[in-house]
């Protein structure tokens, strides 16, 4: 998948792609209408795009809830394209930035099918399931190590 581009939108045609692509994925399936794949963090968010032959296939976001703490929400890719790697490479982009933003902590709210993809890049279930959405979901958390110097000048 060498011609996959994961990058931040550059424009309010892509949003508009984006918030399809997130529907689609996200809200279609439960009956819901367009519009529902929004909320109120979505302007102040980072959101980025998975691209493939000019054609937007996956999509997530980073919300810095204060100035240790950020929030992942709205992970999805297309089912054409899911477990390809296209899911972890956005997880590992916005961990990224999360890094370079030097939040020290990142939560999901995870559905309980996809617990397993996120511990596998280190986020670990707390507390107990509850329902979102009529879906089982559960809170996960990651601890971001601080930079360090000398990690740099290995």
């Amino acid at each position: 998948m060498s011609n996959l581009e994961i990058r931040a939108i550059a424009n309010p045609k892509e949003r508009e792609e984006m918030y399809h692509q997130r529907w689609l994925v996200l809200r279609a399936p439960l009956g819901m209408e367009r519009g529902t794949e929004k909320d109120t963090h979505d302007e102040k968010a980072f959101h980025l795009i998975a691209i493939l032959t000019d054609k937007i296939v996956g999509s997530a976001r980073l919300v810095e809830l204060s100035k240790e703490l950020g929030s992942i929400s709205y992970v999805a890719v297309l089912p054409d394209f899911q477990k390809q790697g296209i899911g972890t490479k956005l997880m590992e982009k916005l961990i990224e930035k999360a890094r370079e933003k030097n939040l020290q902590r990142l939560r999901l709210k995870s559905r309980i099918t996809a617990v397993n993809f996120y511990q596998k890049l280190g986020f670990s279930p707390a507390g107990e399931p509850f329902d979102y959405l009529g879906i089982p979901h559960v809170f996960m958390y990651l601890d971001i190590p601080a930079f360090r110097q000398q990690d740099a000048d290995l």
